[in-house]
């Protein structure tokens, strides 16, 4: 994935904000049990939604709450959540209307 114009012209400033971002990745995992939503992530890191945005795409290559999910998911020891396909009856297998 690559990333955007806009998160590309931010790189040298977002490895200045990696520490923030190493302790927001710590509070997160701590924090895990609560409900967390962008307020409380820019609350805590004192950043702003795009700059953390960039900050995980940079870092985590995902969304901050795709990140938080997948986290969730691995301290309950489950599988990433996948939406199954679809489920279709074959072509083959369907009847063709009776010929009188």
């Amino acid at each position: 994935m690559t990333a955007s114009p806009a998160i590309q012209r931010k790189q040298p400033l977002l490895t200045e904000h990696r520490q923030t971002f190493d302790e927001l990745c710590a509070w997160i995992e701590a924090h895990l049990h609560e409900p967390l939503g962008w307020q409380e992530l820019m609350a805590q890191s004192g950043l702003d939604h795009q700059t953390l945005n960039a900050l995980f795409y940079k870092f985590r290559s995902q969304t901050p709450m795709a990140w938080i999910r997948k986290q969730r998911e691995l301290r309950l020891g489950q599988a990433p959540a996948v939406t199954p396909p679809r489920l279709l009856r074959p072509v083959a297998s369907r009847r063709a209307p009776a010929l009188a």
